[in-house]
């Protein structure tokens, strides 16, 4: 576990803790920190996973057992998120975030990252594809909790926002392309391709500067009952109920591995955008990305030692 967090989670949280440092030092400005989210968002990874996804044959890297596992896993989680936030007695005001948080993970910084440099290429069209059945998922149930459980009633027009927030999502409609291109067998053509590899460079490294520039801790010691429980759900129960579906239908290796990084990446920051949007509590939510994203390297550490080919 030790050589797993040396030689392949720190370099990767190393560039988070310097995109903190580079906060706390004003060099990353917030006009910045807004501007390279909208570009990484809406350019960057779409144009590493249309390259990525396009290239692969859709038969060989597609599972429906898979997708079932993984969203079995999901919605069972939301279950015990449900049951967990009545026991824990949680402010009427934290419900919808704190239910958000428990399964909304952060894929498309944090997972994608992790099992491109941790697996590699061979592995990352799979969970590319696999992740747009989970992000879908994931918009649907916390537009849902937000919009059951939120500080305003938004339950009239819930279907519109879930339609919303899936057509606006670049990363939704990319893999939804490439899958598309790749089913039927065409190729990119060169140019095209060299361009989407020049994209795909500053995609993570961008991202993750991101992720560290985002941290904030102040609010801890007021919700520490709810971060735990967060963390709990989301960087234990989610992922070991998603390998356990996944042992039961006896997924190949190269399949599981994908499907249980997707499910054990911390809590998305978009949870904070959703919980303003939405009428959750902003001040949870980014308490939970925060501690939760630094807590994922020991998780993903035990994952890759005990997974990783």
């Amino acid at each position: 576990m030790i050589h797993v967090l040396v030689g392949t989670i720190l370099p990767v949280f190393s560039i988070i803790l310097l995109g903190c440092f580079l906060n706390l030092r004003r060099i990353i400005e917030p006009g910045y920190t807004k501007t390279a989210n909208q570009i990484v968002f809406y350019v960057a990874i779409p144009a590493m996973l249309l390259k990525e996804i396009s290239q692969a044959p859709f038969r060989e890297n597609f599972s429906i057992a898979a997708v079932v596992c993984t969203l079995g896993a999901m919605g069972l989680t939301v279950l015990f998120s449900v049951v967990a936030m009545n026991r824990l007695r949680i402010p009427g005001a934290r419900k919808g975030t704190f239910l958000q948080s428990s399964f909304h993970g952060n894929i498309g910084y944090m997972a994608y990252a992790i099992a491109y440099y941790a697996l590699g290429e061979s592995y990352f069209a799979r969970m590319a594809i696999l992740s747009s059945f989970v992000m879908l998922a994931q918009n649907f149930f916390a537009v849902w909790a937000l919009t059951t459980f939120g500080v305003n009633s938004y339950a009239a027009r819930s279907r519109w926002v879930i339609l919303r927030h899936i057509l606006s999502n670049p990363i939704i409609v990319t893999v939804a392309i490439g899958m598309a291109y790749s089913s039927m067998g065409f190729s990119i053509p060169l140019p095209v391709r060299k361009g989407l590899d020049i994209l795909s460079g500053m995609a993570f490294p961008t991202a993750l500067l991101l992720i560290g520039a985002g941290l904030s801790f102040g609010s801890f010691r007021s919700m520490a009952r709810e971060v735990v429980g967060i963390g709990f759900l989301k960087l234990l129960c989610l992922p070991l109920l998603g390998y356990a579906f996944m042992k039961f239908a006896d997924l190949p290796h190269v399949l599981l591995v994908p499907g249980i990084i997707l499910l054990a990446a911390p809590p998305a920051t978009i949870t904070y955008v959703m919980a303003m949007e939405l009428g959750g509590d902003p001040e949870l939510a980014a308490t939970s990305v925060s501690i939760h994203t630094l807590l994922s390297a020991l998780t993903y550490s035990v994952i890759l030692t005990a997974f990783k080919p």
